[in-house]
């Protein structure tokens, strides 16, 4: 039982750290709040303050089983399942969940005599699923029975994240793979009973504890080369299964065009036209270069302090123009597909603390590294999570060896 609780408040702490972020900057204006699919009618308007969207409380979560009681003296909210209590109190950024003390980047408030509370923070802490349609402004709700508290150590499984990058004719290394060693690949990781799963599911998997199919798969794309559209997109489409692909985002037009002599990427109409097969994230906005850090290496642009024009930037330059790199990124993926950006991709897998505290800041969900490995909802860390790099010198038994041992 204490590994279950222990589990579960580190948990609620990652959340609490996580939560909003899939909510964008948008207008204060016709946010429509749905409970399990339908529409919930409320007497106060649920408003947009700094980004995060705040709903009245009982209107959110009393019909998924929670109660709700509130405090008139001292201000504060208290909801109560069997297994879960929360409580905070208006205008402090801070909560308790099971009288452990959490931090929350938006407070309550009040709002013509209604309390509104941060919706992400208080369904997702009771283990429910939320979910932002940024084009119709709906948030949407749903149960998900309390899995936090069902959880089992045994229940875990390892999930294997493939890296590709570019396919090559007649070329097979860590970066490059051959058309036709792709297809060979895709096809044996299918015969072998793998199901491809999304960013999304894998997120509602790690936060969620949402179940995956058996035997789950994530096949990723760095940088967004033409080959993943021209030469991997229609073997995945052939073979009904689903890729990533990790852009970078100002390499990415609206007609074809070469970047500063790189290898061509695709268009955001080829990204669209991949819709359903190949879901679009984020691989930095301009940052896929290197700069000499302050010990005089050259570390990836988002991982260190690097010297600009001569000058060596603060912590705080630093911090600003990584965080601004993300956010552009994202939002410009988000406006040219359609959908949310969860997931991120760290250029040459370097990164430091700083990175992850502006990912976070920025809205990712889950990042990936390359270091080798699968990902567990146990032991992996969302922004630090493990690839198994796809070498195209490896035969497809080769392949499905190298994930069978990293799942050991």
């Amino acid at each position: 039982m204490k590994k279950k609780v222990s589990f579960f408040i580190a948990s609620a702490m990652v959340i609490v750290s996580l939560f909003l972020v899939m909510f964008p900057l948008v207008s204060n204006a016709n946010v429509v709040l749905f409970s399990n699919g339908q529409k919930v009618s409320t007497d106060v308007q649920p408003i947009i303050k700094d980004g995060r969207v705040l709903v009245p409380v009982r209107a959110a979560i009393e019909s998924l089983g929670v109660k709700v009681d509130w405090d008139n003296k001292t201000k504060t909210v208290r909801t109560t399942t069997p297994s879960l209590n929360t409580s905070f109190k208006v205008g402090e950024d801070f909560a308790t969940v099971n009288n452990k003390r959490v931090q929350i980047d938006q407070t309550a408030t009040i709002t013509d005599g209604r309390v509104l509370v941060p919706i992400r923070f208080i369904s997702e802490t009771h283990g429910h699923f939320v979910d932002w349609d940024a084009k119709n402004k709906g948030v949407h709700i749903f149960n998900t029975q309390a899995a936090y508290f069902t959880y089992q150590e045994t229940d875990p499984i390892d999930i294997p994240v493939l890296m590709y990058h570019i396919l090559l004719e007649g070329q097979n290394d860590t970066i490059s793979v051959d058309p036709d060693r792709f297809k060979e690949h895709m096809e044996a990781i299918k015969e072998a009973g793998y199901t491809t799963i999304t960013d999304y599911d894998l997120v509602a998997h790690l936060k969620e504890h949402k179940p995956l199919p058996k035997n789950p798969i994530l096949i990723t794309f760095d940088d967004g080369y033409i080959s993943n559209y021209t030469e991997a997109y229609p073997v995945l489409k052939e073979l009904n299964m689903k890729a990533t692909v990790y852009v970078i985002a100002s390499r990415i037009f609206d007609q074809p065009q070469i970047y500063n002599g790189e290898l061509e990427k695709f268009t955001w109409a080829n990204a669209k036209e991949m819709e359903g097969t190949i879901l679009i994230q984020g691989h930095t906005y301009d940052s896929h270069f290197k700069g000499e850090s302050p010990n005089g290496k050259q570390r990836g642009m988002i991982a260190s302090r690097v010297n600009l024009n001569g000058q060596l930037e603060t912590q705080k330059q630093f911090e600003e123009r990584v965080y601004k790199d993300f956010v552009k990124s994202k939002e410009l993926i988000e406006d040219k597909m359609g959908y949310n950006v969860v997931g991120l991709t760290y250029p040459y897998g370097d990164y430091s603390e700083t990175t992850i505290k502006m990912a976070k800041k920025a809205g990712y969900e889950v990042a990936y590294t390359v270091k080798s490995g699968v990902v567990n909802k146990l032991n992996s860390l969302p922004y630090e999570l493990n690839r198994i790099t796809a070498d195209g010198s490896f035969t497809p038994e080769k392949l499905l060896k190298v994930i069978e041992d990293e799942m050991k």
